[in-house]
């Protein structure tokens, strides 16, 4: 993964990556491959996206509510995934573009293509989703470069991942700020922990009180866990979490995002 600088303090050097959350969507379609072409292009580090399965057992790259299969937010189209084969889905556009709906095989080529890492979230507790998944990415020889991701609160898929193929790497979410995230980490042997998804603040409000924030990404960091923040809107956001040293940045704007670490670095140099 690329390094967009290292921000240095007294006692510890952290490297800054930036990840775009849906492929950057505000930057262009969600969870398509123009999205995440841009995210390449943008610099991004790596990317995550959605998968879901058709009626036919297909994988593919959209969003929907876990364990739901309503895809009207997205495409427009009122029937629910359950009832559309692949073949009907490649009919379909993503609202206000002419971006078609991913396959995960178009997903991965990418990522074969351009090297960018990415990350997968599983959008379904059903059976065949995650076996379906990790012997696609073994299929395309990607175990380096392709990982899944999801919320502690399902860490059954991401065990189901590491028992198909222990070389995996899984990410788990932690949205409790009083968790014990090594415990959590260490019980399920995820490789990164992702502190919040959608805003930080509650995080931010707990800390000011305890204070442990920093002692706990140390002891993730020390057994080799990445630590990583999300999804990052605001200059604020920034600088919090990489003054708490937490050097990966999930957001929906890479650029925006990429020009707050420039500038807090530059203060940081300077101070």
């Amino acid at each position: 993964m690329k390094m967009l600088r290292k921000f240095q303090t007294e006692d510890m050097e952290t490297e800054i990556k930036i990840l775009a959350h849906r492929g950057g969507m505000a930057r262009a379609p969600e969870n398509t491959i123009a999205a995440f072409r841009l995210a390449f292009e943008d610099g991004a580090d790596a990317f995550e996206c959605d998968v879901q399965l058709t009626k036919d057992q297909e994988p593919i790259v959209i969003h929907t509510d876990f364990d739901r299969d309503d895809i009207q937010a997205v495409t427009g189209c009122t029937s629910p995934l359950h009832e559309l084969n692949w073949a009907d889905v490649q009919k379909l556009k993503v609202l206000d573009s002419d971006e078609p709906v991913a396959h995960l095989d178009d997903v991965l080529a990418f990522v074969r293509e351009t090297g960018l890492m990415c990350f997968i979230e599983p959008k379904s507790r059903a059976k065949a989703l995650i076996p379906l998944v990790v012997n696609r990415i073994r299929q395309f020889d990607l175990l380096n470069k392709v990982g899944i991701l999801t919320f502690y609160s399902r860490k059954e898929l991401l065990i189901r991942a590491k028992q198909i193929e222990p070389e995996i790497q899984t990410s788990a979410i932690i949205i409790n700020p009083m968790a014990n995230f090594l415990k959590a980490a260490g019980s399920i042997k995820a490789n990164r922990i992702i502190i919040g998804w959608d805003g930080i603040n509650h995080f931010r409000l707990y800390n000011a009180v305890s204070r442990s924030l920093v002692r706990k990404v140390r002891q993730l960091k020390a057994k080799g866990i990445v630590v990583e923040g999300g999804y990052v809107r605001t200059r604020r956001d920034v600088e919090w979490l990489m003054r708490h040293e937490i050097g990966g940045l999930w957001t929906d704007d890479v650029p925006k995002i990429k020009g707050f670490v420039a500038d807090n670095l530059r203060r940081a140099e300077h101070s």
